[in-house]
């Protein structure tokens, strides 16, 4: 029977935590050495079965933790965290803008000063 498990780590513990799990396949691993190391002669068959069940429960957990790793590596250096604003540049912004505003101003009284010189209605060229 499987089941599946579901539960929070601190971030900088995730390692050490899959750590200690991939560590409690050292016993069975223990287990299925210990069998081909008892079987005897006429038992061994089932002993190197009974082994291999062993390890091949083991490569597949194993197998599963080293999946998780590689998602949570994964999410952790895909997810691009908002950066600190570098406040320098923020200002250099807002100088260019400030600036862009003062020469539309100046353009913007030019036109009106170029308005005020031709009366209405009348040609510029007679007078």
């Amino acid at each position: 029977m499987r089941a599946t498990i579901n539960f929070e780590a601190d971030v900088d513990r995730v390692h050490e935590t899959m750590g200690a799990l991939a560590r409690e396949e050292l016993q069975p691993l223990h287990q299925a050495m210990d069998l081909v190391e008892t079987t005897k002669p006429q038992d061994l068959h089932q002993g190197l079965s009974e082994a291999l069940e062993i390890l091949g429960a083991v490569s597949s957990q194993l197998a599963q933790y080293r999946d998780m790793i590689t998602s949570f590596e994964k999410a952790r250096f895909e997810t691009l965290l908002p950066q600190p604003a570098d406040s320098s540049a923020l200002m250099e912004t807002i100088g260019e803008v400030k600036e862009a505003a003062n020469i539309i101003e100046k353009f913007d009284d030019f036109l009106g000063q170029i308005g005020q010189e031709v009366p209405n209605g009348g040609d510029p060229e007679e007078g």
